[in-house]
């Protein structure tokens, strides 16, 4: 439409074309009221079954803001990469905190044991710091070959459901043919 605040007749003949398209797709209309009185009534009666409802009120308020954080730049102003790590380290607070409060709780009990009993702590020590990283290291690992065997069985059920779903397609074709071939004998 004309931003001038005035209908052009370009506007128009598009009006005219588009109300042509839409009866085209839902018929014409038979009664004497024209299509485009219909649509003004329909229209109205949205306009009030909207107005009814304060919460359809609100959200047609915020609905130029709501549309915002659907636009692809909207979405792109945020480094994906800084939410995953964000995420991540939120997801190692408790095993962090749990491994603090072990190391504390060894430490604690280290004092307890009499050192002539343990010989050759420290270099216990020196080896179980490697070892535990390891052992962390493959316990990510773990996790993430379980994730990874969870998506495989899942595709694998969807494959299985897939063919499923054909055999039964198939076996109901069958049935169908030789039914006829029957009825044709």
């Amino acid at each position: 439409m004309a931003s001038g605040g005035g209908v052009t007749i370009a506007d128009l003949a598009m009006l005219e074309e588009r109300v042509e398209q839409l009866e085209r797709i839902y018929g014409k209309n038979t009664s004497e009221k024209e299509a485009v009185k219909v649509l003004e009534e329909l229209n109205v009666k949205v306009d009030k079954m909207l107005g009814k409802h304060p919460k359809t009120q609100a959200l047609l308020k915020r609905l130029n803001e709501l549309s915002t954080y659907t636009e692809p730049s909207f979405i792109m102003r945020y480094d994906p990469s800084k939410f995953i790590q964000q995420e991540y380290v939120v997801g190692s607070t408790n095993r962090i905190q749990k491994a603090a409060a072990d190391a504390k709780k060894v430490t604690d009990l280290k004092n307890v044991v009499n050192p002539g009993n343990l010989k050759n702590t420290t270099e216990l020590d020196k080896k179980m710091g490697p070892l535990t990283l390891k052992c962390l290291k493959l316990h990510e690992d773990g996790e993430v070959v379980n994730k990874e065997i969870n998506e495989l069985v899942g595709k694998w059920n969807d494959i299985l459901n897939t063919l499923s779903e054909q055999f039964v397609t198939w076996d109901n074709i069958l049935r169908d043919a030789e039914e006829k071939a029957k009825e044709n004998e």
